[in-house]
């Protein structure tokens, strides 16, 4: 085997090892609702379509999971892996109020700046977040 071809097969073998993780198979559905950190909801949980989201032209995956330090997301992508608890919103955003200005600050805001830019957004209100099955 000529030793480009080795240095190409190398290559290829790094870029797997660190795409498959960041890129593996996210849940299509998330159900908000961490009762453990809330306790007895008093809304819905919310039914977050992550597909949806990370379909979406100009968004990635740190636009969401993210980890700023001096102003920077230095979130690794190695840690992006579906089910990792630590890249999970409640590990960082501790307690009842953080978790819930966290979500309520990067929804909101995203969906209102798409509404500005007059596209079509997600839910902007109480209700539509929290909807009860029917």
């Amino acid at each position: 085997m000529s030793r480009r071809l080795v240095m190409l097969c190398a290559a290829a073998s790094l870029v797997l090892a660190f795409a498959v993780p960041v890129f593996g198979d996210p849940p299509d559905l998330i159900i908000l609702s961490k009762t453990e950190v809330f306790g007895s909801l008093s809304r819905a949980p919310v039914r977050f379509p992550h597909e949806d989201h990370w379909s979406l032209d100009g968004v990635d995956c740190f636009t969401c999971h993210h980890d700023f330090k001096d102003g920077k997301n230095v979130m690794d992508p190695g840690r992006l892996t579906p089910g990792d608890p630590s890249t999970q919103c409640a590990t960082c955003h501790d307690g009842p109020q953080a978790l819930e200005k966290g979500f309520h600050q990067l929804c909101i805001t995203c969906h209102n700046a798409e509404k500005k830019k007059g596209r079509v957004t997600g839910p902007r209100t109480c209700g539509e977040c929290h909807a009860w099955k029917k």
